[in-house]
Formats: C-alpha cells, structure tokens, sequence
C-alpha cells in the first residue's frame, strides 16, 4: 500500500488498489520508453501499446471512481 493511501483512513480499499495499479503500471510505462530506441510518444513499439493500454485503462478506471466517490 502506498504511504499516501495509509494516510487517508477512509480511502475504500478499491482505491487504495487501484491507485497501486495505476502508479505501478505508470512507472513500468515510463521505465520501458526510456529504455527503447523504437517507441515514440505517438508509435509505441509492439512491447510498449500494451503497456501503454494498461496504463491508460487503470488511470481511467481509478479516475472514474474518483468522481463517483465525489457525487
């Protein structure tokens, strides 16, 4: 659990989870295109749009929750 999520005690654990995953898959994102010569912003390579996808599915989700949460 990320130390920003220990200090809200009334996160829902879903958040909580989501958010792990939406960082996580940020950071494996990132790590990737800094390390490969054939992705491009707008042309990932064939390893990078999956990681890419996952990455914009969890932030998608973990946002639609958020609004959810704040109607």
């Amino acid at each position: 659990m990320s130390r920003e999520h220990q200090l809200v005690p009334d996160r829902p654990a879903r958040m909580t989870d989501l958010y792990d995953r939406y960082m996580t898959a940020a950071k494996i994102h990132r790590a990737h295109g800094e390390s490969c010569d054939a992705c491009r912003p707008d042309a990932p390579c064939k390893t990078g749009r999956p990681l890419w996808e996952r990455f914009t599915r969890l932030q998608d989700a973990y946002l639609a929750e958020l609004r959810q949460q704040q109607h």
